[in-house]
């Protein structure tokens, strides 16, 4: 972890993939950006670990992180996987005495965040209505993140990634899903190799087509939705 001190460089990834601080009306939005830290981190690296005081929110600007946890035998478990704009505050809000993290938070690629101690963050919601509207917003971006989960609980890996590809239409216009080969595994908790012979079969079915490097077009909706519930 390294500190980053370009604040142009942590616009350019906000306004990339906007995150609940992007959508504050701006008093609260300057207020909160004036109190987060940004850092680096290298794949594979914890942002925070199971069992360390929850003190703090972490804003993903950059790559993807993954709330997991470990058995006795030190096998993971994935609980959940945030991408760049996802907000991570699991336990923050806690009472102080349970206020522990309950899972490690582990970059699964290069990542930037930005961090907010949770003083700073209580202290700047005191007003009523700054709190509710980001309360809202948290609990937006909480659903959508919930609806993220729903995909790694599928076994199927085709149906997995038909369903990951229904979750991104939902965020965009038109019909062509950009995502990188090692984004796509990563989402769906599947190995590379894994994922590239499901693409291939579904591009076999005349479900998807190939439109660029790491963009494919959806051709066939409804056999991608049946695909989805199989």
């Amino acid at each position: 972890m390294k500190s980053i001190k370009e604040i142009q460089k942590i616009q350019e990834y906000a306004a990339r993939h906007p995150s609940f601080i992007e959508e504050l009306d701006d008093p609260e939005r300057q207020k909160i950006t004036e109190k987060m830290m940004a850092f680096s981190y290298r794949k594979g690296e914890a942002i925070f670990s199971e069992g360390e005081p929850a003190d703090s929110l972490y804003v993903i600007r950059k790559g993807n992180v993954k709330l997991c946890t470990y058995d006795g035998e030190g096998r993971e478990q994935i609980i959940s996987i945030f991408s760049a704009g996802d907000t991570l505050w699991v336990s923050v809000f806690l009472r102080k005495s349970l206020s522990t993290y309950p899972y490690s938070a582990v970059c699964m690629d290069e990542a930037v965040i930005s961090q907010i101690r949770r003083e700073d963050f209580e202290s700047l919601i005191k007003d009523t209505e700054s709190a509710i509207q980001i309360i809202g917003l948290l609990s937006n971006k909480l659903h959508d993140a919930n609806e993220r989960n729903l995909i790694l609980s599928i076994s199927d890996p085709t149906a997995k990634i038909a369903r990951l590809f229904l979750y991104r239409l939902n965020h965009i216009s038109g019909n062509i899903v950009s995502m990188k080969l090692e984004d796509i595994a990563g989402h769906v908790s599947l190995r590379p190799e894994t994922v590239s012979r499901k693409l291939g079969e579904l591009m076999d079915q005349r479900v998807i087509e190939k439109v660029g490097q790491s963009s494919f077009k959806i051709i066939d909706y409804e056999k991608l939705v049946q695909i989805s519930q199989s």
